[in-house]
């Protein structure tokens, strides 16, 4: 297992090397090593005075943190707050020497809420999946190793494993696999979904990305039949969610 991670990690380093070959070192331009000049590799940034690095695109490496809203169309009801922690990795490449990135990468996460009710029972919901967001945005260099990029996609997701569990007053247990349709007859959980975000990254000292987005469902999380509306209510999720990461 440690022998494939080295290779794994060896060749995403190979390949993000091989990607930023054009790379100055120091982000300015020099006319002993470059063929053009600066305000012909970035026609939109003629006022500024260097060439910022990671000139055909980088590899980021991210931690994200998203208090998620669980919204429900059914009418009055309460949305449920699920906390969502995730890691991800992604490649952004430059288009054609402008300021237009494109951004594909991977995402893996688990959520989870609790409730605990007045008469002592409690019910938890977890669930882990796989995202594979595709993003498109625009950098725009603030100073030397600091730009702004505002992006905006969609995703598809794939729900992998979830179960609800009830716990009453006594301490007994009842267990429901939410992506099981013989578990959740009364309830339609959907293994794949479709999203989109839209969102703000901050890149300092060309190594440190922080950002912030917001995200949401387009096609639902659940589905159910409500009796007293006759009708069949939808569940999506939306939210803000907060990245801290690395570029290299």
């Amino acid at each position: 297992m440690k022998a494939f991670r080295l290779t794994a990690v060896a060749f995403l380093l190979t390949m993000c090397q091989a990607s930023f070959a054009q790379y100055d070192g120091d982000g300015y331009y020099h006319p002993e090593y470059d063929s053009q000049r600066p305000s012909s590799r970035y026609t939109s940034y003629h006022s500024t005075t260097y060439i910022d690095d990671y000139e055909a695109g980088w590899c980021n490496f991210y931690g994200e943190y998203s208090p998620l809203k669980n919204h429900t169309t059914a009418p009055g009801a309460d949305d449920r707050t699920f906390h969502t922690a995730t890691i991800g990795f992604s490649y952004n490449y430059v288009i054609d020497n402008t300021p237009i990135t494109t951004e594909i990468g991977f995402e893996a996460s688990g959520s989870w809420f609790s409730e605990r009710y007045n008469d002592g029972s409690k019910t938890n919901l977890n669930f882990y999946s796989g995202k594979i967001p595709l993003n498109l945005g625009v950098r725009f260099p603030v100073a030397e190793g600091f730009w702004i990029v505002p992006y905006g996609g969609i995703n598809v997701k794939w729900n992998i494993y979830g179960e609800e569990r009830e716990t009453d007053i006594y301490g007994n247990q009842r267990t429901w696999k939410i992506f099981s349709g013989s578990d959740m007859y009364d309830s339609d959980y959907n293994r794949w979904q479709l999203g989109y975000q839209a969102g703000l990254k901050f890149v300092i000292g060309n190594c440190v990305s922080l950002g912030a987005a917001w995200k949401a469902d387009i096609t639902p999380f659940c589905s159910y039949w409500e009796p007293e509306t006759k009708s069949e209510e939808k569940e999506r999720f939306r939210g803000f969610a907060f990245t801290l990461g690395y570029i290299f």
